[in-house]
């Protein structure tokens, strides 16, 4: 049934709309009929298959025009593109249905792997990580993008372009995107792929290299330049890894 319905305040903000299609002061669209299965299918396409929507285009310009969206959010532009802790929002969703969906072939992977090179103690020790990681995969994506950008921040301490909360909103859009998107390429992956360490190193080189790119095209820098970056990048990494571990064996130690 698609009867009509009066309508002669906003459902939004009450404003009178008897005589508009559209609320006068909040720019919602006036019901006039029930909802059917067709308007939901209609409001879904709208929303997010539409070639206007925030999310389409700022998911296709971060692939092609990454420093539109990134230097144009940290410069004011916020109607045009989701915002970045928005964008954040969707990847850590993304991921959690990732982690849902592949959670029990990982472990059958790292078992199948790990079995024969470690100790049934430190084989337990890896899959409780595993099992952790996918547990508060969201927490610990949030705590590692300030480190990202605190990294990303001494890398490029002779520019002068960003500063450290602009490299925390770079990492916000360029992490969350391409580890959003290499979750959904993944999961059909995970299935068809019995190398758990294809599976293990391969997400981080494209890591790796997208934020590489995105670095490149906000610097305006050559193909040198943004190697040498990236490899004290990784180097700074690496060190700050290290160093946890050295850290937790000490207070596991004592």
């Amino acid at each position: 049934m698609s009867e009509l319905i009066t309508v002669t305040n906003c459902k939004n903000c009450q404003q009178p709309i008897e005589s508009y299609n559209f609320c006068p002061d909040c720019g919602a669209k006036k019901i006039t009929k029930r909802i059917t299965f067709k308007n939901l299918i209609l409001d879904f396409v709208d929303r997010f298959l539409n070639l206007d929507n925030s999310f389409f285009r700022t998911f296709i310009h971060l692939f092609t025009k990454p420093e539109e969206v990134i230097d144009g959010y940290i410069h004011g532009l916020r109607k045009r593109y989701i915002n970045a802790f928005g964008y954040f929002a969707i990847s850590v969703t993304i991921t959690g249905f990732y982690g849902f969906i592949v959670k029990d072939r990982i472990f059958e992977l790292t078992n199948t792997a790990m079995g024969s090179l470690l100790s049934e103690e430190a084989l337990e020790s890896q899959m409780s990580s595993l099992d952790m990681t996918f547990q508060y995969q969201s927490i610990l994506s949030f705590i590692l993008i300030p480190i990202l950008a605190l990294l990303s921040r001494l890398v490029f301490l002779n520019y002068k372009k960003y500063n450290l909360t602009e490299h925390f909103v770079i990492y916000l859009y360029a992490y969350s995107h391409i580890v959003g998107v290499t979750a959904l390429l993944q999961i059909p992956i995970t299935f068809l792929i019995d190398n758990y360490f294809i599976m293990t190193f391969s997400p981080f080189i494209v890591y790796f290299l997208y934020v590489g790119y995105v670095l490149k095209r906000l610097y305006d820098i050559n193909l040198k330049k943004i190697l040498l970056k990236t490899l004290l990048f990784l180097t700074l990494l690496l060190g700050s890894y290290l160093l946890l571990i050295i850290a937790s064996l000490l207070m596991r130690s004592t």
